[in-house]
């Protein structure tokens, strides 16, 4: 389970998007801070964050091999019985798909999604194709790749250059993954500035 609010490092975290690079294959990820090269595996990463390795991939299945930023192309059309759990019925083809339609439980993940997995402003009531797709997958309980979707995000972001209605995605975790998957500790004097930040990722209820 990924570890909730957390303290951050806003210098490693600007320093982090500012010089990340993603492979295609979203193998690994590089990056650097304060001058030292870091390369973080998906495996090391799924280590770090207690996620479990899974084949399926949300961001393929919705996008197909569109680069960054994918958003913009909006996603594969999915049918009416795949995302049926997620909406009041009667539901069918023509129906809305919009926040105000979903039945409570998907409500309720919609609202966790936006404070976790998709950090962003803006659009609150938009109930895009990947998310449809992900909330559908949550509530069927279909296992997917919880850090390849990570990994998209973070591509995006990377790709829209701040653009976008994003704040820092992942800056917590990001920060754990910083501190714990390099194969040796970070230098004492980095690590000191973690223990003096005063930067907390926002805290949700999730009830």
């Amino acid at each position: 389970m990924l570890p909730l609010p957390g303290t951050y490092v806003e210098e490693w975290v600007h320093e982090f998007y500012a010089l990340v690079w993603v492979a295609p294959d979203h193998s690994y990820i590089h990056y650097a801070l304060v001058g030292i090269d870091n390369r973080v595996t998906a495996q090391r990463a799924k280590e770090v964050l207690g996620l479990t390795a899974y084949a399926t991939r949300i961001n393929e299945l919705c996008y197909g091999n569109f680069e960054p930023p994918r958003r913009p192309h909006g996603g594969a059309h999915l049918s009416v019985d795949f995302v049926a759990p997620c909406f009041r019925q009667p539901f069918g083809e023509g129906s809305s798909r919009t926040v105000g339609d979903l039945t409570r439980l998907a409500m309720i993940l919609d609202f966790v999604m936006r404070k976790t997995l998709f950090c962003k402003i803006g659009y609150r009531d938009g109930f895009t194709r990947i998310y449809q797709r992900l909330i559908a997958h949550l509530i069927a309980q279909r296992p997917f790749d919880l850090c390849d979707l990570i990994v998209l995000e973070i591509e995006d972001t990377i790709a829209e250059s701040f653009r976008g209605c994003r704040q820092r995605p992942y800056a917590h975790w990001i920060t754990l993954l910083i501190l714990n998957a390099r194969p040796e500790p970070l230098p004492a004097h980095i690590k000191r500035e973690l223990t003096d930040a005063d930067t907390v990722f926002p805290h949700y209820d999730p009830r």
